[in-house]
């Protein structure tokens, strides 16, 4: 919807009837019996203009988003401003101007550099990202390109920044209730202009009780899911670790194609919260099977504390076979299988599968059975490096026969 339209629901308000919660104020005024026109502008010019909620000063505090005037149109006890504007705080210069709004509320990225604009009419709601780079402007639609629908506005929670150039956006009913939340990736285009990608987001809370950054505050772990536009395929995944107040302390990706396989657990170290990432990977026959134990920092980096790899492949006969060294490899699938026994499952999507939950010992199971087969059974009474040795032993005589 044009804005122009969600404004124009104001303006015939003005007309029809001074506005919502204005007719019973103008009643009661003096003058109102003998020349009502004249008890509006008097209502008008007493009453305050909306103001401006949010961040109004960029975080170097070069930008200051503003409203300017009022038009002629009352809406519960207030004026609606005649414009916003973004000034340069040292010169005064106006660098971007729109139309004021019955609420306008802002919210600058951590850089700086964009400003989410969120306003709303009598009964619509929209969003402008301004870039103070090149002066241009995006409005928000919904993933499928409709604009946001009626009666559908924004919590006082509405804006979340990930990153610099990524915003979460959620919406809800008038009456507070949640309606969805979207992700917003910012991309300036070659011709200067700024465009918008948006996807809509579920959440999962995981967990409320590790404390990973071992400040001895508790994180609220969460699975995302990030929708493709039409909603009914996954885009991809993310394991989100949030601080007590919300904000985002650690993400990871993960998606269901190959190259986006990972497996996230918590762990106990040492008497403290860790995260585990594990990443059995195989692709044409060569293995490289990795993990790493970290706890993250005030400001959301990794710090290992363990890690191990090793890399194999199952070409065997093959001149492209480089090596498969049982013992190095049941010693490093003996080490992280002691860890996974000690663990939760956060996410995973190994094997092109979703999964949440339940205990690190689980995920085993899926990582060699691949290996085993009627003319080479795994043969439980043995250890691991003698069954891995004579897999290598059995593949290399059957490609050689």
């Amino acid at each position: 919807m044009e804005k122009q339209q969600i404004l124009g629901g104001l303006v015939i308000l003005a007309v029809t009837g001074v506005g919502i919660g204005g007719i019973s104020l103008l009643s009661d005024h003096p003058k109102a019996a003998e020349d009502p026109f004249a008890a509006y502008e008097e209502l008008l010019a007493a009453a305050p203009a909306a103001e401006l909620e949010g961040e109004g000063l960029s975080p170097s505090g070069q930008f200051r988003i503003r409203t300017v005037g009022k038009i002629e149109t009352y809406v519960s006890g207030y004026v609606v401003p005649e414009s916003l504007q973004i000034v340069d705080t040292e010169t005064g210069e106006i660098l971007w101007q729109e139309q004021g709004w019955l609420t306008q509320r802002a919210s600058w990225s951590p850089d700086g550099r964009f400003l989410a604009l969120a306003y709303s009419g009598r009964t619509q709601s929209g969003l402008t990202v301004v870039d103070t780079d090149t002066w241009t402007d995006w409005d928000f639609t919904l993933p499928d390109g409709s604009p946001i629908p009626e009666y559908v506005f924004f919590p006082e929670d509405w804006a979340k920044w990930l990153e610099d150039n990524t915003l979460t956006v959620t919406l809800g009913r008038g009456d507070g209730e949640a309606q969805g939340t979207y992700r917003c990736s910012l991309q300036v285009q070659e011709d200067g202009v700024l465009s918008g990608f948006v996807l809509e987001e579920t959440a999962e809370v995981l967990s409320a009780g590790y404390d990973f950054d071992h400040d001895g505050v508790p994180e609220t772990t969460e699975a995302v899911t990030l929708w493709e536009p039409e909603g009914e395929r996954t885009a991809w995944y993310e394991l989100r670790v949030a601080t007590a107040d919300g904000e985002l302390l650690w993400s990871q990706i993960a998606a269901e194609a190959h190259m986006g396989w990972t497996s996230l657990f918590a762990l106990e170290l040492d008497g403290q919260d860790c995260l585990l990432r594990y990443n059995p990977y195989m692709g044409q026959g060569f293995c490289t099977y990795a993990y790493e134990i970290f706890s993250l920092s005030k400001s959301g980096e990794e710090q290992v504390l363990r890690e191990n790899r090793v890399e194999f492949d199952i070409n065997f006969g093959s001149p492209l076979h480089q090596g498969f060294d049982a013992a190095a490899i049941a010693a490093f699938l003996e080490d992280i299988h002691g860890y996974l026994d000690q663990s939760t499952l956060l996410l995973s999507t190994d094997g092109g599968t979703y999964r949440t939950g339940g205990s690190g010992a689980d995920f085993q199971e899926s990582e060699l059975g691949i290996l085993w087969d009627e003319s080479c059974p795994y043969d439980a009474g043995k250890s691991l490096a003698w069954n891995l040795q004579h897999y290598a032993e059995t593949m290399t005589a059957l490609q050689t026969a």
